[in-house]
């Protein structure tokens, strides 16, 4: 079985890390593991390949492979906060009802955020009911500023309930042994430099950097293909042949200069022709394997 551990994944939009997140909860859980995958703010593509949808924030509901899914959305775990955790009562309700509510969440910088990832350590750590967690962050910006925040509210409140609570959160955001933040990318100019920016910022941020994913990788080409490229006396056909290979020169260049800049390894992911998104989630169990632990 997999190690207690809480997988956060973020990337630049649309390189395919609901994907990721689903093939690594699909996978914990088909080696016995009881697993948690979340989305943070709306319901996405994580629970859309998983095939379930949460009636609402925080409700969590069973999914392909024996995954559970939720969604948590920083407005609502703040109002849970206040009905549960300052036991406010009834009087929770009058104030999440007011409309000076709505506009102080929405100003408060870095409220939601803050909240969002309690929401994330409570199922963790406090709930006592997952062996595995999974987060499909968002994207890389929208994933910064959740994993920035608890460390930020904690050097800005000196103490109090509000430091505590930031303390706590940004202390398993850094905690190598229980979390890994894990970026994925396209083997493609822009996607590559933007998880190269996000693999720097988390490490600046002190916070516990995972697995570079590289998606949709093409195969590497057999040994002595140039040569018979060389040879092929039909036109389109070498013309198709010889812009494949130059895709995978490209993307091997662009992944190895990476790796260099970063002193990682990259993990590559197949670019697959499975039916349908979950179809491919499944297919990446190979690879997705290695962080589990």
């Amino acid at each position: 079985m997999p190690t207690h551990r809480l997988h956060v994944v973020t990337g630049k939009g649309g390189v395919g890390k609901s994907t990721v997140v689903a093939a690594i909860s699909l996978a914990a859980a088909r080696r016995g593991a009881r697993v948690l995958a979340i989305e943070l703010g709306e319901l996405g593509g994580t629970c859309r390949i998983l095939d379930a949808s949460p009636a609402q924030p925080g409700t969590i509901t069973p999914a392909a492979g024996g995954v559970r899914v939720a969604y948590f959305d920083g407005a609502a775990a703040l109002a849970e906060y206040l009905t549960r955790r300052l036991r406010l009562g009834r009087l929770a309700q009058t104030v999440i009802e007011h409309p000076l509510y709505a506009a102080f969440v929405g100003a408060a910088p870095g409220l939601r955020e803050l909240m969002a990832i309690g929401k994330v350590r409570d199922e963790f750590v406090l709930q006592e009911r997952w062996d595995v967690v999974v987060v499909d962050a968002g994207s890389s910006g929208h994933a910064l500023e959740h994993l920035r925040m608890p460390t930020a509210a904690e050097s800005t409140f000196a103490s109090g309930r509000v430091h505590r609570e930031a303390a706590v959160n940004a202390a398993l955001l850094r905690d190598r042994a229980s979390c890994s933040i894990h970026v994925v990318a396209l083997p493609e100019l822009m996607p590559l430099r933007e998880a190269a920016h996000t693999m720097r910022s988390l490490r600046e941020l002190d916070l516990a950097t995972g697995a570079l994913f590289v998606n949709r990788c093409v195969p590497p080409a057999p040994p002595g293909v140039d040569a018979l490229l060389d040879r092929i006396d039909a036109p389109v056909a070498a013309r198709v042949l010889r812009g494949a290979r130059d895709w995978e020169v490209i993307q091997e260049r662009g992944i190895a200069d990476l790796e260099a800049d970063l002193f990682v390894r990259a993990l590559r992911l197949p670019r697959l022709q499975a039916a349908d998104d979950l179809a491919r989630a499944r297919a990446l169990d190979p690879q997705v394997a290695e962080v589990l632990g």
